[in-house]
Formats: C-alpha cells, sequence, structure tokens
C-alpha cells in the first residue's frame, strides 16, 4: 500500500520548467574580476504564463517518472528501491484559474488502474507547484506531498497515513512523432515506454486517441507492406479488441456454418431467425505476433435473444485491468476471467431484450459494453422492461448498487468521468441521458430527450461532457458541463445555459461515438458525413463527406499523431488531417467488412474485421 501512496506524491508535483541552459544560475553566481561583487543581474522578463502552462502540460503528457524512493516511519526508512509510474494526459482545466487534469496510471499490488485527478497549480515565477495537503481520495485514505520537479529530474517527499519518505529520479518520454528528439522541454528520450493500455471501448475512458507513437498513413494487405500480422478468428462479432501489455482480449460468437452480416445504408426492423447453438467465447492473443494464447468458451446454446442483420450475438466489447478480464454477453451473461483465462465469477441478469421499443419482437441484441474503473465493473442495461445501471464488485461479481432507470432500450456504453468533488457513471439515454454518482448510484443530473435509438458513448474533454444520438424527429448534440445538477433543459440550437455549454437539435450521430481531438469535436453520421466543431464554442467548421455515400459507417472514429482514422462498414479506412478545414490524408482498404472499433497501442492499429484482427503499423 506504500507504493499508492507514493503514487500519489508523485502526481502532486512541483515542476520547474528550464527554457534555458542548467548552468545558468550557477555561472549568476560566480564572483567579478579580481574578486569584485558580481555585477546585479538584469532583472529577468515576466514570463508569458500561457507558453509555461503548455510546456508544463507538455512535459508530464505521456511521460513516465522513473527514479528511487525510501519508505518508512517516524523518520526511520528502508533503503532505496526502484520505482516507475506513468502519467497519461496533463492538461488545464479550461477557465480555471489553476485546477488541472492528470492522468495517472496506478499501479500497487494486484491493482492497476487509470485515473484522472483534479490538482490545484500554484506558480512562483515560472516554476509551477503542485501541493498535497490532506489530499482525500474516496476508499483509499488521505496524502500529503511536495514535489520539484526541474530540468526532466525531481525530487521531494510525501506521506500517507503513518509512512513517508522521500523520492527523486526522472521524466522519461515516449518517444514523439516524426523524429527522435525530446518531445518536450526537460525531458528525456529513453527506449523504455509505457506499457501499452486501451483496456475497454474506445480506449481509456472512451476518448479513442493516442498520440504517444508515429501511426502509419499506408499499408496494403495484398502485399503485405506494413501489416505486422494478420490472425484468423472464427465467428461474427462486433466487440472491439482491448489491450493490456502484450495480450489482446476480445470475443466472438461462433455456430455451425456461416452467420449472415448484412451491411450498408438500409432501414430493417426484423431480427435474423436462428436458431441454432452457439458458442460465446473469449479470446486473448499475443500482441507481439499475433498468436492465440488461450480461449474460453462461456456460454453455449441458442440464444435468448435474437440479433439484427448487422448486429452479433457478441457486440459488447471486454474490458480489461490487466489482471481481469470482463466480457458481457446480454441475457447469456457476465463473465470475470484472470488475464490467464480462469473464469473467476459470471453474473446472470436474466432477459436482456435490447430491441426497437415501437416493436417488441423486433429484437436486435445487446451491445452495451462493461467498464473497469479501480475495482468495480460498470455495466448500463437499457431494456424493454427493467433498464438499469450498475456496479459490480471487480473482485466477486457481487453488486455495489443498482439504480433503475426509466428507459427503453439503448446500445450506448457508459463513461466514467472524475470531477473535482465527484466521481460520476455517464450514461447516454432517450428518456433518460444522465450522471451518478460512482459510489452510491445517486442520481446527479438528467435531461429528457434526444434520438430514440442512442447508440453513441458518451466523452468528456476538459470540463464537458459530449453526448449525441439519433433516430425519431432528434439527433441532438449536447456539450453538457461535467458539473451539471438536477433536471436540465434543452437550450436553443447553437445556444447553452448554466449546465449546457452549447447544443443542437439536429445533425448528431446515430452510431458512432464522436471524437474530440485537440479542440475540435468531429461527429460522423452512418452514411459518412463528417462534421468537425469547435469543441468550446459548438462553431461548426466544415461538414463533408467521407467516400461516395454509397457505405454505411458503424465503427467509431480513433485517432493520433495528428490523424484521424474512419472505418466504413465495407472495409475503407478513411484517413484526415485534423484541423478547421477537411484534408483527407489516404483512403485504404482493409480487404473485409469491418463494424468494430479499432484499438491503438505504441504506433500499431489493430482492426478487427469480419474474419481477422489485423495488427498495422510501420515495420522495422
Amino acid at each position: 500500500m506504500h507504493r499508492f501512496h507514493r503514487f500519489f506524491a508523485y502526481c502532486a508535483l512541483a515542476v520547474g520548467v528550464n527554457h534555458g541552459s542548467p548552468c545558468t544560475s550557477a555561472i549568476a553566481r560566480q564572483d567579478g574580476p579580481s574578486g569584485s561583487p558580481p555585477a546585479a543581474p538584469a532583472a529577468a522578463p515576466e514570463p508569458d504564463r500561457a507558453q509555461l502552462e503548455r510546456d508544463f502540460a507538455s512535459l508530464l503528457s505521456n511521460s513516465q517518472l522513473v527514479g528511487c524512493f525510501t519508505t518508512g516511519s517516524q523518520r526511520t526508512y528502508a533503503p532505496l528501491s526502484e520505482d516507475r509510474y506513468t502519467l497519461g494526459t496533463v492538461a488545464k482545466i479550461p477557465d480555471s484559474d489553476d485546477l488541472w487534469r492528470f492522468e495517472a496510471r496506478i499501479q500497487y499490488g494486484e491493482h492497476d488502474v487509470t485515473v484522472p485527478l483534479i490538482l490545484a497549480v500554484k506558480w512562483a515565477g515560472d516554476t509551477p507547484v503542485i501541493t498535497l495537503t490532506d489530499y482525500f481520495v474516496p476508499g483509499m485514505g488521505r496524502f500529503t506531498a511536495r514535489v520539484l520537479f526541474y530540468n526532466g529530474e525531481y525530487a521531494g517527499t510525501w506521506s500517507g497515513g503513518d509512512h513517508g519518505g522521500q523520492m527523486f529520479g526522472r521524466v522519461q518520454r515516449s518517444r514523439p512523432a516524426g523524429g527522435d528528439a525530446p518531445a518536450n522541454p526537460g525531458a528525456t528520450t529513453d527506449n523504455e515506454q509505457p506499457a501499452a493500455l486501451w483496456p475497454s471501448f474506445r480506449g481509456p475512458f472512451a476518448r479513442g486517441y493516442d498520440d504517444s507513437h508515429p501511426l502509419p498513413t499506408a499499408w496494403n494487405i495484398e502485399t503485405g507492406e506494413n501489416i505486422l500480422w494478420k490472425t484468423p478468428i472464427d465467428g461474427l462479432a462486433h466487440s472491439s479488441p482491448v489491450i493490456h501489455g502484450d495480450r489482446i482480449y476480445l470475443t466472438t460468437a461462433t455456430k455451425e456454418g456461416d452467420a449472415e452480416l448484412r451491411v450498408g445504408l438500409y432501414g430493417s426492423v426484423q431480427p435474423v431467425q436462428d436458431d441454432s447453438v452457439h458458442q460465446l467465447k473469449v479470446l486473448c492473443l499475443s500482441r507481439a505476433d499475433g498468436s492465440i494464447l488461450w480461449q474460453k468458451t462461456a456460454w453455449e446454446g441458442v440464444p435468448e435473444i435474437k440479433r439484427h442483420p448487422k448486429g452479433s450475438h457478441a457486440a459488447s466489447t471486454p474490458a480489461t485491468d490487466g489482471r481481469h478480464v470482463v466480457a458481457f454477453f446480454g441475457s447469456e451473461g457476465l463473465y470475470c476471467y484472470t488475464a490467464d483465462g480462469e473464469l473467476k465469477w459470471s453474473k446472470d441478469f436474466g432477459t436482456l431484450d435490447s430491441g426497437f421499443f415501437m416493436m417488441p419482437d423486433a429484437q436486435w441484441g445487446f451491445a452495451s459494453s462493461p467498464v473497469i474503473f479501480e475495482d468495480k465493473v460498470i455495466v448500463q442495461c437499457d431494456v424493454q422492461e427493467g433498464s438499469f445501471v450498475a456496479a459490480l464488485d471487480l473482485a466477486t461479481g457481487e453488486e455495489v448498487w443498482r439504480t433503475p432507470r426509466e428507459e427503453e432500450p439503448t446500445w450506448s456504453t457508459p463513461t466514467i468521468h472524475v470531477g473535482v468533488s465527484r466521481t460520476q457513471v455517464i450514461c447516454n439515454g432517450w428518456k433518460h441521458i444522465g450522471g451518478y454518482d460512482l459510489l452510491t448510484g445517486r442520481e446527479l443530473w438528467k435531461i429528457v430527450g434526444g434520438g430514440d435509438i442512442p447508440v453513441p458513448t458518451p466523452v468528456v474533454a476538459g470540463e464537458l461532457i459530449y453526448i449525441t444520438n439519433a433516430h425519431g424527429r432528434m439527433s441532438p448534440i449536447l456539450a453538457i458541463r461535467t458539473g451539471a445538477e438536477g433536471t436540465l433543459e434543452m437550450p436553443a440550437d447553437g445556444a447553452g445555459n448554466r449546465h449546457i455549454a452549447w447544443a443542437y437539435s439536429r445533425g448528431g450521430n446515430y452510431m458512432q461515438t464522436p471524437i474530440l481531438y485537440k479542440g475540435l469535436a468531429y461527429f460522423c453520421s452512418d452514411a459518412g458525413i463528417l462534421s468537425c466543431f469547435d469543441a468550446q464554442t459548438g462553431e461548426r467548421h466544415y461538414r463533408e463527406r467521407l467516400g461516395e455515400g454509397r457505405a454505411g459507417f458503424t465503427s467509431s472514429p480513433v485517432a493520433g499523431d495528428d490523424k484521424l482514422y474512419f472505418t466504413s462498414e465495407e472495409g475503407q479506412v478513411h484517413i484526415i488531417r485534423p484541423g478547421i478545414t477537411f484534408e483527407k490524408i489516404a483512403a485504404i482498404d482493409l480487404g473485409e467488412t469491418h463494424m468494430s472499433t479499432p484499438a491503438i497501442a505504441e504506433g500499431v492499429i489493430y482492426f478487427r474485421t469480419r474474419g481477422h484482427v489485423i495488427a498495422i503499423g510501420s515495420k522495422p
């Protein structure tokens, strides 16, 4: 547990951003000629705060803190020990004087979670100081720390409970896109990279991007150009691959003979009539070469609920924290395995009938994915009868809380947001878009209305929650403030109110989860029409079509290395340059239909097509 205490100290950073030579201060202290007193130094120009803040964020984002620590009580310390911690995105919260958001990967004992921390940053001249004093983390305790960072190195003290100590070391950076120089001021270049992490649908907190490595813009399935490996996967599944370290996890549904799949732009409410026996499986692949390390059959039989012609009985993406792998198969149950494939527990929620609310016989199949956060599994189950959102104990599968939802069937995955004073579970919906307290399940806020078949997952960027859905009269886009409370009212188009920064009643997504990347919000319709908005104001910069208008788009976009990747159902990947003007870099075929959302890790994009998982990245 001491290592976890230190981790919060590491996140309580006092960072000196060095813009000049590290010898400058030593030279200034030297005596003048013939031993005369040194000349008074010239007054230093007032540092540019905005630039300092950019440097501060750049220094720590996607870095590792590598060094040593002491630990003990009553000033009796154990010998030095080596330590390493990983930071993701570090950014100032918009419109805040001194609050910053640190995405921290916490690894202690059997725990391995990624948590956003909201911390205050004070400035002393050009030096940002983060001070933790009796900082309370729900369920974990109180922490105090002071740490100084300067010229890519750090030193400081930490305490938690009756233990404390010192730490010191250096900042290691991931290799920047397009070169070998250090990506940020004061940072060092190192061959060691943070462990690959894409733990659930659309990666950490469903954000969908990874800027840590260069990503490919050219490949060829037939010639093998930039194809690192290609592994056949039996069955029909739309679940996405998830990644932890050197392993990839995914699910599939197999049966005797081929499963029907109909892609494209069409309207159909009738389910597939198929009473054959299916095997619902969880698989683990090696990220190095794509070999199947293990596969387990979680359930076998005739699925209770039928699926849509464009759907699958394995549509929910699994989630992992590196020790557990949680897979959801709707009415056929929720299953938790160890990283090595041992079943730890399973949970039967009864019948979970997701279908068209206006036609009870139109069964389409379950698709909401589980999310692991700290010691909990979060599930959103919006179905024909008895909708709810729930938190389960990750270790045992026991319910921690369950909150009913007055909601029709949805297919959206919940999102977790850690704020200054609360952590919330955010759910898309039609009759109930809302946030729930992570610890208790208590409703925090809600808004009613929108598209009546919600599919996209909520995404948080800065202090705004981006919600979209479609079908029926409305297809809204909402930018809701993370501190929203009570029942919200939908503002007029293009306007906002106390709890909603901006909103539109039309133009939102039916299938795809939007992506927020470098200050812009991208929404792509199921017909491939891409709209780009300013994330803070809602100003639309462009609206352009991907492809020729004949293909459907179900897979959600991913991004990284100044590239956006949108994949059609026919398997054509459209690579777009981010920015306020539309620029297409390339359009490349995968050679198969494609319904799932890709995963990214260490410069490799993992596409799950109709029959394969394909690893695409630059070959050595």
